[in-house]
């Protein structure tokens, strides 16, 4: 990729950048299972899944996950 087609991409609007990284994304994804996962990313999966069954009541629906987030402002 050369200079100007980077800075090309750099100036695009947002939307647009959002597009070329679906297009980008969506190219990688049939490949995806040839990349090796981490084990320490398997662990924290892991991890985060018993603590799920284990309290599966304490997840936050949408609204209450927007209002968390909004009280950090």
């Amino acid at each position: 990729m050369t200079t100007a087609e980077i800075t090309h991409i750099l100036e695009m609007p947002v939307e647009q950048k959002i597009l070329l990284l679906e297009d980008v994304w969506d190219s990688i994804l049939p490949d995806s299972r040839r990349v090796p996962v981490p084990e320490s990313h398997r662990r924290e999966l892991d991890r985060r899944f018993k603590k799920y069954e284990q309290n599966a009541s304490a997840l936050l629906n949408d609204q209450q996950l927007r209002d968390a987030l909004d009280s950090r402002k």
